[in-house]
């Protein structure tokens, strides 16, 4: 999606009627956009941009936009607001009170000349310049430039939107006004790396969506967190990324680290995930630094993740669940850029970039960030993200991402088209669990009606989506059992959620509360150990420098899981298969893996329910 641009100018933003405007074309030819004004200029124009950088809607600013000889031109404040409003989804949106079902393309950026010629067209002025005045006294005076009061009146009223100021003009006359009334920067319009200059400040100052489509949106929120993190992607420096649950800061992470450009030298070459919560006391030094080979006898080494990333970025999601003893170590890295690995003497150089992430508040009852720590953290800026509730626009875009991946991942599924009154309710409520909770919702729909052709309300379950239906008016099992964790705090050990589960009693004076509940004991049963089962798998995985995200071993994670560390291979693989057998239709990821090694090692062994 090529950047969409908003050109206010006299000369370059004339229509002329009886042929394509030359100064215009001269122009794109030189900053290589394409021109989508719409007007009788651009549609006589028979210039072609074979790859262009962006699309331009030139504005005259002036009426009228069309003039002939005698014709007298005045500056219209009005007409160049009414345009900048065309391009601003927002404002329709105070005038509507309502998102509209499909925006307007957004401006990325308005470029504004300064001196703007007003007065009557000439027979001399029109031979010289077709439709351009003689121009009037002052109005090339750098003290009432035209193009001030534009910018003075834009900003006011579009306050978030990227403006620079695109003239021929001296930039010295005007470098303090125009950065007190609210530009970001000034182009010289006839410089020869004028479009080097531009795609430059697009880069830092533009509203411009991911064009790999990873991250989804148009809505001015989105685009300003993407606008924050391709500024933190130049310098280098360890960033902190901020937003409720589910919003998408691993997606963010990512777009920092794919926009990130080589800085002293320093290439990019690793994107390393780590889940904060999962580096006990016990195991973080030899996930995060490694293992010296022949530490001890049989142990070969092992590379840490953090070496792993070398040159690169480490991301550390939900760091403030960080345990205390692994932030005091992590600080020492970040601050000395250096690891040891387990059993060594030496410590090792590294060149890497945290980027940490949280949805929890940093100082609070059940978490406390050691500040030292969050000041290194976040000394590259802190990246916040809006919830879906506040880019409701992105909705529909969302939900037909989310519904091209749901049908893709089952055969023989209809293609759907999503109707008005579905997209209604979508952006009706209020998405406690934001974008992950969206998703959730549409593969329900979609997976629930394989062959339909329209997602229609009745389709979608908001709120429950993935969750039985609750039986006899009562709630369904987990989620009596979440309100009571919520409330006494016993789930959150194994231990606690062992003791709960055996003072569990099923009175037969009470029958109606557990009658036909059978199937959701051991749903949530199969669940829990699937669970487990995928921590065994994430902690024992063999990581290399080619694959950071590891590859799986089943025979180590059974081990760990039993806590037998004479558990045979095989005897691992028949494990495997009876735990994940009764769910091995509905399995994803990793588990579904799994399961499928254990199949090849153990093609014969034991039998699941399924199988039986």
């Amino acid at each position: 999606m090529l950047p969409r641009l908003l050109v206010l100018d006299d000369q370059f933003g004339r229509n002329l009627p009886e042929g394509p405007n030359p100064d215009r074309e001269n122009l794109c030819a030189h900053f290589l956009w394409e021109d989508v004004t719409g007007d009788a200029s651009a549609r006589t124009s028979q210039q072609k941009v074979l790859q262009p950088t962006a699309e331009a809607v030139f504005c005259r600013a002036q009426s009228p936009a069309c003039s002939d000889s005698g014709d007298t031109v005045e500056n219209d404040l009005e007409m160049a607001l009414e345009a900048v409003r065309k391009g601003w989804p927002e404002a329709g949106l105070k005038r509507r009170g309502r998102p509209p079902k499909t925006p307007p393309p957004r401006w990325s950026m308005v470029l504004i000349d300064l001196c703007f010629y007003t007065g009557r067209v000439t027979e001399e002025s029109h031979r010289r310049t077709p439709g351009m005045p003689e121009g009037r006294p002052g109005d090339d005076d750098p003290r009432s430039y035209f193009g001030l009061t534009l910018l003075d009146a834009i900003h006011r009223e579009f306050p978030e939107l990227p403006i620079f100021i695109l003239s021929s003009k001296p930039r010295g006359e005007v470098s303090l006004e125009f950065s007190r009334r609210g530009a970001l920067g000034f182009i010289d319009r006839s410089a020869l790396d004028g479009p080097e200059l531009l795609e430059q400040a697009l880069w830092n100052h533009g509203l411009l969506a991911d064009p790999t489509g990873e991250v989804v949106g148009q809505s001015l929120p989105i685009l300003l967190a993407q606008r924050e993190a391709r500024r933190a992607s130049k310098h280098g420096q360890n960033i902190l990324i901020r937003g409720e649950r589910g919003t998408g800061k691993e997606l963010i992470a990512r777009y920092v680290h794919r926009g990130a450009k080589p800085v002293e030298g320093r290439q990019v070459r690793a994107f390393v995930p780590v889940n904060s919560p999962a580096l006990t006391p016990r195991v973080f030094a030899s996930e995060l630094y490694g293992i010296e080979p022949k530490t001890a006898t049989g142990v070969d080494g092992k590379i840490g993740l953090i070496e792993m990333a070398n040159g690169g970025d480490v991301f550390l999601d939900e760091i403030a669940d960080m345990a205390p003893e692994v932030q005091a170590s992590l600080l020492r890295v970040i601050q000395e850029q250096q690891i040891t690995r387990v059993g060594a003497r030496k410590p090792k150089e590294v060149d890497v970039r945290f980027i940490a992430a949280t949805n929890a508040e940093i100082v609070d009852e059940e978490h406390e960030l050691r500040p030292d720590l969050l000041d290194r953290l976040s000394n590259g800026g802190t990246i916040w993200l809006p919830p879906l509730r506040d880019r409701l626009t992105d909705i529909p875009l969302l939900v037909e991402k989310f519904v091209r991946q749901a049908e893709s991942r089952r055969s023989g599924i209809l293609a759907r088209n999503v109707t008005s009154e579905a997209l209604d309710k979508l952006q009706s409520y209020d998405w406690p669990g934001n974008i992950r909770e969206l998703q959730t919702a549409i593969f329900d729909a979609v997976n629930r009606h394989p062959d339909v052709e329209h997602l229609v309300p009745d389709h979608l379950r908001l709120g429950t989506a993935g969750k039985a239906a609750p039986r006899r008016g009562r709630p369904p099992n987990s989620e009596r059992l979440g309100r009571l964790a919520q409330a006494d705090n016993w789930s959150r050990t194994l231990d606690g959620l062992l003791q709960r589960m055996d003072e569990t009693t099923f009175n037969a004076q009470e029958v109606g509360q557990w009658a036909g509940r059978l199937d959701d004991v051991r749903n949530q049963q199969q669940q829990l150990i699937g669970r487990m089962i995928q921590a065994a798998l994430d902690a024992t995985k063999r990581r290399t420098p080619e694959n950071p995200s590891g590859f799986l071993q089943i025979h180590p994670a059974l081990k760990l899981l039993t806590g037998n560390p004479k558990l045979t291979a095989t005897k691992a693989a028949d494990a495997l298969k009876r735990l994940l057998g009764p769910n091995s239709g509905s399995l994803q990821g990793d588990l579904k893996e799994a399961y499928e090694i254990a199949i090849r090692l153990r093609p014969k062994g034991i039998k699941t329910e399924q199988e039986t």
